[in-house]
C-alpha cells in the first residue's frame, strides 16, 4: 500500500473529475421519466478507470469520497441515499468482475453489469423509502437503460485508458 504524492494527486484529480461529472449530470432532466432517480452514471467511467489503473481499494475510496463531496455540495440527503446505493453496488460488481474475469470479459461488459446493478439498487432504495413494491415493475425498463448506459460508460473508460497521459495510467501506480 504505497501512498506517494503522485498517486494521491492523480486520485484527487480523478475524484474531482468524477464529482464534476456527477454534479453536471445531476442538473440534467431525468433520462427515464418513469424512474427519475436513474442516471446515465458517467462518473462510473472514472470509477472503472480507477479499478483498472489504481486498484480496488482506491476505487472504493473514490466512490465514498465522491458521494460525500457531492452531498456536501448539493446538500440533498434524500438523493445521497440513492446515489450511494447505486455507486457502491456498481463499484462492488465492477470490482468483482474485473478482479476475477478481466481480460476474459471486456471493460464494456463489466461496465454494463455495474450500470444494471446500480439502477436495480436505486430502484430497491426507492421501493424501501416509498414502501411501494409496485416500483419493481420498472426493473425491465431500468435494466434495459442500464445496458445502454453501461455501454456508453465502458467505451468512455476504454478511451480514458487509451488517451490519458501515461504518467497517470502507468501500471506501476497499481497495488
Amino acid at each position: 500500500m504505497r501512498f506517494s504524492a503522485k498517486r494521491i494527486a492523480a486520485l484527487a484529480v480523478l475524484l474531482a473529475l468524477a464529482s464534476i461529472i456527477f454534479l453536471v449530470e445531476s442538473l440534467l432532466p431525468p433520462l427515464l421519466p418513469i424512474a427519475p432517480y436513474v442516471k446515465l452514471g458517467l462518473a462510473n467511467a472514472i470509477v472503472l478507470f480507477v479499478i483498472a489503473v489504481f486498484g480496488v481499494r482506491d476505487a472504493f475510496i473514490v466512490v465514498i469520497a465522491k458521494n460525500l463531496l457531492t452531498l456536501l455540495i448539493l446538500g440533498q440527503t434524500y438523493a445521497f441515499i440513492f446515489n450511494l446505493a447505486g455507486s457502491l453496488s456498481a463499484c462492488l460488481i465492477m470490482t468483482a468482475l474485473y478482479t476475477v474475469f478481466y481480460p476474459r470479459i471486456s471493460l464494456i461488459a463489466i461496465s454494463v453489469a455495474g450500470a444494471v446493478l446500480s439502477n436495480i439498487a436505486r430502484t430497491a432504495v426507492a421501493v424501501a423509502i416509498m414502501d411501494a413494491k409496485s416500483l419493481y415493475v420498472q426493473l425491465p425498463a431500468v435494466s434495459i437503460f442500464g445496458v445502454f448506459a453501461g455501454i456508453v460508460v465502458g467505451v468512455l473508460t476504454i478511451l480514458l485508458i487509451k488517451y490519458l497521459p501515461e504518467r497517470l495510467t502507468n501500471p506501476q501506480n497499481k497495488d
